[in-house]
């Protein structure tokens, strides 16, 4: 025995610092988290790749002397045909970045309800932790934790490549960044991602404590998230008040920047929407069949890029009271059934 303890490698110091169950989960759950980290991190490089040789392609194309308004040259219509494709590719990339943050707490809250939480209930390897002197409330935060972890890690750095890809793309190229209201543009920027990340594992656990079987638990876990992040996504418009934009008849309303169109009719002298009249559009006949039924304008109801903030700030506020609250749940439906 004495020959055994002193022939044992001293302990490293990663696990020094993780013992009891957070130490066993990460042993128990290393390959599958080193195998999503170690994809992250190639994605992040592949972004990185694509940024640099996005860039070298936009110079060349530079250098040629062709442009994409039109043919300047003979030569120049498939240079510049490909440099068109060139772009639409590093765009594409991008735009699957974006996909992927909002795949992410869906991908997390089947991780964590399945293999992580329902398959130990399920199997009944809990009851081995729940011996070694480890209650069932520090069980499963070491199970919150093993997640939580490298999601606020590596989200933020996914997070902050995407912007530094999108607010770099080459002047000439003929793709504009995701708009910042289309879901993919919205849902990689800002506090939105990591607050979703978070209710994928809130969810997800909770999920894997009520269902107790691997393959149902994921199953109800990607349904549960999944539906949330859909009716948000209905409700996101209506999470701040819209701005009105008006114009006299023969114009049309503008306002500045990139803004996310909401509604669009007509208004009576006192600025009241009215039904559209179905006159047509700005030509002096149907202008004038318009102000015959009362119409005295055109109105715009949209939301200016200034709302950003204030709408990712209420949608984050939501999001992280239904985190705390399946985490709160989840707590007390343990303490109900192995209290």
């Amino acid at each position: 025995m004495s020959t055994l303890l002193e022939e044992r490698p001293p302990a490293t110091p990663v696990e020094s610092r993780l013992r009891g169950p957070l130490w066993v989960s990460v042993r128990l759950h290393r390959t599958p988290l080193l195998i999503a980290a170690g994809a992250i991190v190639v994605g992040m490089l592949i972004l990185v790749a694509y940024r640099v040789w996005a860039g070298n392609v936009a110079d060349d194309f530079a250098a040629t002397g062709c442009s994409l308004s039109g043919p300047d040259r003979p030569d120049c219509f498939q240079t510049a045909r490909d440099f068109s494709d060139d772009m639409l590719d590093f765009h594409r990339v991008t735009q699957y970045g974006a996909f992927f943050l909002q795949l992410l707490p869906g991908v997390i809250g089947v991780f964590l309800a399945g293999p992580v939480v329902a398959r130990e209930l399920e199997s009944g390897a809990y009851k081995l932790a729940w011996t070694q002197s480890v209650s069932p409330a520090r069980w499963f935060a070491s199970k919150l934790l093993l997640v939580a972890v490298p999601v606020l890690l590596l989200v933020p750095l996914l997070m902050a490549l995407l912007a530094w890809v999108n607010a770099s793309v080459p002047a000439n190229s003929p793709y504009d960044p995701v708009r910042w209201y289309q879901a993919t543009g919205y849902l990689s920027r800002g506090t939105a991602p990591l607050t979703y990340a978070l209710l994928g594992i809130a969810a997800g656990a909770l999920v894997g404590l009520l269902v107790r079987r691997t393959v149902p638990a994921m199953s109800v876990a990607l349904l549960a998230i999944g539906g949330i992040s859909l009716l948000l996504n209905q409700a996101r418009a209506h999470l701040w008040p819209t701005v009105l934009a008006t114009s006299p008849l023969d114009g049309y309303p503008k306002a500045g920047g990139r803004w996310w169109w909401q509604d669009e009719g007509l208004i009576n002298a006192a600025g009241d929407p009215i039904p559209d009249m179905y006159c047509g559009g700005t030509h002096p006949e149907d202008l004038e069949c318009l102000a015959e039924r009362g119409a005295a304008g055109r109105y715009v109801e949209m939301h200016p890029e200034s709302h950003f903030w204030p709408l990712q700030l209420v949608e984050t506020g939501i999001v992280l009271v239904l985190a705390a609250a399946c985490v709160f749940a989840a707590f007390k439906v343990l303490g109900r059934r192995h209290g």
